[in-house]
């Protein structure tokens, strides 16, 4: 009679735990019609940068053109990995989505160092006719072959040079000095031609670095140099206008083929309405901006003649031509083909 008793309670238990089990909502992408598809967005960013504020509006389009039913959970400050972490994550699909640079991509396709060199573009009308025409096509053929595929491509603002040494209005002014730079191949050997000693770092580690001398300065955008308070610990701005700066939207494809047709569609479409909102923010915070750092008692300077810096950044061409043979010179004339 007790054994009896012991089987109907196991039964009993049985169906109850799988009837929770079919009340549970999905956190995998391309779950149960019936529960909610939830996806991992991480960003290197604060949380009022373009870039995260830019992550953050896909997330509010999505849930709305969803209906709720597809989630993005928005992690900025590097929580889910730095940027060449994060990047090899989505390729596993340990991570679903993920904003990167052009440069931290060339170590999956080299072609896409040349796109972090400096002065590379007239101005940022024609960075974005690079990047919103086929060859920002092209970019995202590649990468979907890598395990990779582009959703759209964000504004990252203009790259400008502080210090704690001196305003930098030439290029002798770079001579010897410690410099933080992104840890991809463009940045370091840009810099190297300019004169300065690259010092490649994490984002994260930016503002540690340069409190505690490791670095003399950085080069960032102007919105990353207010909102990551890199004034509390740089004394000089100097508007070098060096690398006009684009962060590519990511989404893995492990997980893109686990979203459904419906569900592929209504985030493309999110991805280019964010693009947009994160590009016209760029463009209306800069100035902003600058008037806020002034304040904070940063000394903000001009460059005597930019085009004394580009000519120290042109032999690269033909070091990344060399280098990659005649692709590489084959996209350096397609890119300039779009200056007007």
């Amino acid at each position: 009679m007790l054994k009896k008793k012991t089987w109907t309670l196991c039964l009993l238990l049985l169906l109850f735990l799988s009837f929770l089990g079919g009340c549970t909502s999905t956190n995998q992408a391309g779950g149960a019609a019936t529960g909610k598809t939830v996806l991992r967005l991480g960003t290197d960013t604060a949380p009022d940068t373009p870039e995260s504020r830019g992550a953050q509006k896909l997330a509010e389009l999505v849930k709305e053109k969803s209906k709720d039913t597809v989630e993005i959970q928005v992690y900025e400050n590097a929580k889910l990995g730095a940027m060449r972490d994060r990047n090899e994550s989505m390729r596993m699909g340990t991570v679903d989505m993920g904003t990167s640079s052009v440069g931290f991509l060339s170590g999956y396709e080299p072609l896409m160092g040349i796109f972090d060199l400096p002065y590379l573009y007239q101005d940022k009308a024609h960075e974005m006719r690079v990047f919103d025409g086929p060859i920002g096509q092209e970019i995202d053929q590649k990468l979907q072959a890598e395990g990779l595929r582009v959703l759209c491509y964000f504004d990252a603002g203009s790259r400008q040079i502080t210090n704690n040494r001196r305003p930098i209005r030439t290029p002798a002014d770079l001579r010897g000095l410690r410099l933080r730079v992104p840890q991809s191949e463009a940045s370091i050997e840009g810099f190297k031609a300019l004169g300065a000693t690259p010092t490649p770092l994490p984002f994260g580690e930016v503002y540690t670095a340069l409190q505690q001398g490791v670095a003399e300065g950085q080069e960032n955008p102007i919105s990353l140099v207010f909102h990551n308070k890199f004034y509390e610990v740089q004394k000089f701005l100097s508007l070098t206008n060096h690398q006009l700066f684009i962060q590519v939207l990511l989404i893995s494809e492990k997980t893109w083929r686990k979203l459904s047709p419906d569900q592929q569609q209504l985030i493309m479409e999110a991805a280019q309405e964010a693009q947009t909102y994160e590009r016209d923010l760029v463009t209306r915070e800069e100035a902003e901006l600058l008037t806020h750092l002034k304040e904070k008692s940063m000394q903000i300077n001009e460059v005597d003649h930019p085009e004394d810096f580009a000519a120290k950044a042109l032999p690269l061409r033909e070091i990344y031509s060399k280098h990659l043979g005649q692709q590489a010179r084959n996209l350096f004339e397609r890119i300039d083909l779009l200056r007007q």
